[in-house]
């Protein structure tokens, strides 16, 4: 057996730029032509078409999710009127409590005193 010298042949192996492939792939994607017949033309394997068009497309799947997310406008109807429930009726008075640690509490004028007091009560921290 002899040991045969490696010889490496410089200037081999070919640099296209990503304008290039993306012409050579518009080309192969041409109904009229196959990209085998593309491949054969410009001296390239049809299998380094299929891993340009793969890393292609990976790239703009890649640049399609880190887009900035696109906002529809939206238009809400006006707030519903507030319930005749939650309304205080006009002869009826409205108590407002002011704290000192800025809680308020209000209450109807015939409120209970005993749920008041535990309500302020438990707003105070005692």
């Amino acid at each position: 057996m002899t040991n045969s010298p490696h010889v490496v042949v410089a200037g081999t192996r070919r640099v296209w730029s990503p304008e290039q492939k993306r012409a050579i792939l518009a080309e192969a994607d041409d109904p009229a032509t196959t990209a085998s017949e593309v491949a054969r033309r410009h001296g390239l394997h049809s299998s380094l078409l299929l891993r340009w068009r793969r890393a292609l497309l990976a790239e703009q799947q890649t640049s399609a999710a880190s887009a900035p997310p696109t906002f529809i406008p939206l238009a809400l109807p006006p707030p519903a009127p507030a319930t005749a429930a939650a309304e205080v009726p006009a002869g009826a008075g409205l108590i407002e409590i002011e704290l000192a640690g800025g809680h308020r509490v209000r209450a109807a004028a015939g409120a209970d005193l005993t749920l008041l007091q535990g309500a302020i009560a438990a707003l105070l921290g005692r």
